[in-house]
C-alpha cells in the first residue's frame, strides 16, 4: 500500500489515504495530439479574434476618453481611465458569460454580467457615434458615423466572444469506421 497526498489549490492536505498497489502502477492514458495543421487553425481561431478585438479597443478608447472629457468636464487622465474601465468591463463581463457555460453559479451573476455587457455596449456606442459625428459633413457622413459608432463596440464584443468560445471548444471526434466496410 502507498500513501497518496491530496492537493487542493496547490496546498497539500494533512489527510492521506491509501492507494492500491495496482492503481498506483497504472499509467494515465496518453492524450491524442491534434494534427499540426489543426493546431494552427485552432490557435488562429482562438487568438486572432482577441487580437482584432484589442486593435478595435485601441480605436474605440480615444473616442470614449474624449467623450467622457466633454460630458464629465474631467481631465485627460480621468477620461482615459474611464474609457479603459468601460471597455475592459465589457470584455471581462463577456468572458464571464462565456465561462458560465462551463461552471455553475447563481443566476444573479449571469444577469449582472449581461447587464454590464449591455450597459457598456450602449455607452460605448453612444460615445463612438458622438465622436464620429464630429467629422460628418453631409448625410452620408452621418449614416457612416452612426453605423461605425454602433458597429465598433459590437465587433469588439463579438470577437471577444468567439475567441473565448474557441478556447473552450472541445474537438468533435469522428466515429470510427467498422472493420471490413469501405465506401
Amino acid at each position: 500500500m502507498q500513501k497518496a497526498n491530496h492537493r487542493l489549490n496547490g496546498q497539500t492536505s494533512n489527510a492521506t489515504t491509501t492507494v492500491q498497489r495496482g492503481e498506483a502502477a497504472k499509467k494515465p492514458k496518453a492524450k491524442k495530439r491534434m494534427p499540426k495543421a489543426d493546431r494552427v487553425l485552432y490557435w488562429s481561431a482562438t487568438t486572432l479574434p482577441w487580437l482584432l478585438a484589442i486593435l478595435l479597443l485601441a480605436v474605440s478608447m480615444p473616442h470614449l476618453a474624449s467623450g467622457f472629457q466633454r460630458i464629465c468636464h474631467c481631465g485627460a487622465v480621468s477620461g482615459w481611465l474611464l474609457a479603459v474601465a468601460i471597455d475592459s468591463a465589457q470584455v471581462v463581463a463577456k468572458l464571464q458569460l462565456t465561462m458560465l457555460r462551463q461552471y455553475t453559479t447563481c443566476p444573479y451573476a449571469r444577469w449582472t454580467s449581461a447587464g454590464i455587457v449591455a450597459g457598456t455596449s450602449l455607452m460605448s456606442m453612444a460615445l463612438n457615434v458622438l465622436a464620429f459625428l464630429q467629422g460628418a459633413s453631409n448625410s452620408t457622413g452621418v449614416v457612416l458615423a452612426v453605423t461605425a459608432g454602433v458597429m465598433l463596440p459590437l465587433l469588439i464584443l463579438a470577437l471577444s466572444y468567439t475567441g473565448s468560445s474557441f478556447m473552450l471548444a472541445k474537438v468533435k471526434r469522428q466515429p470510427k469506421a467498422k472493420a471490413g466496410k469501405s465506401k
